[in-house]
């Protein structure tokens, strides 16, 4: 689904009327992540399978050089990770087809265990599977780093096997699933619309993506709905 207006709202870690990750990858169809962010960087990463889940069948992060591109622009890696990263990709562009690969199959498993707590159900062991492998695989990556007045895991800055790339979306990823803020969790509920994000409303009454494209579809819907059962 795409998305064709700005939108509104302060998500925690973003600006985004503007964002800057937004202006330097306008153009690019993964940019819609950084135009209407979700809250947290795998949610954005979730979010960016929209085109692929969508009609069209059009993947937006089409590639290892893609995937470095987004995690760059997202302020997931530095500009000299991003450049170490893109020369191995370069270098054995077979095992960086591979570690892409992987990482769309990650984002795939935590969206549908994302999906079924903002939506009810049942979560796959099976996908749930995919995140630990990819956990475990991904603490080698990561080391600890001042953040404000404690610590947090960040990708280790001299890191350049290939599948670092994967430390930034994995521990996002991590860090979502065991925190308070997974019950604010949400959905768009436009059916066609899969944009997950962190609903920062004081009454959790947050029920789409943004208000401009989705949430005016939504509203004009059932205002057709309420005047058709009126006329009967």
């Amino acid at each position: 689904m795409r998305h064709n207006v700005t939108c509104q709202g302060l998500f925690e870690g973003y600006s985004v009327a503007g964002s800057t990750a937004y202006q330097r990858t306008k153009g690019k169809l993964y940019a819609e992540t950084f135009r209407c962010p979700g809250g947290a960087l795998c949610l954005d990463f979730c979010n960016s399978g929209g085109g692929a889940r969508g009609a069209s069948g059009t993947e937006w992060i089409a590639g290892f050089p893609d995937l470095i591109d987004w995690l760059e622009a997202a302020e997931a890696v530095t500009g000299g990770q991003a450049a170490r990263l893109r020369r191995a990709g370069a270098a054995s562009p077979r095992a960086a087809a591979r570690v892409w690969g992987r990482a769309i199959k990650f984002r795939e498993a935590l969206f549908r265990v994302l999906n079924v707590k903002a939506q009810g159900g049942t979560v796959a062991r099976e996908d749930l599977s995919i995140i630990e492998a990819e956990h475990a695989h991904a603490v080698s990556f990561a080391r600890l780093s001042r953040s404000g007045e404690g610590y947090a895991w960040s990708l280790d800055p001299s890191a350049s096997a290939l599948e670092a790339a994967m430390q930034p979306l994995v521990e996002s990823a991590v860090s979502l699933l065991t925190s308070a803020k997974l019950e604010r969790l949400g959905r768009c509920g436009r059916s066609t619309c899969t944009w997950l994000f962190i609903d920062e409303t004081r009454n959790h009454s947050r029920r789409w993506c943004e208000m401009a494209s989705c949430g005016n579809v939504l509203k004009v819907r059932r205002h057709r709905e309420k005047a058709r059962s009126a006329g009967h």
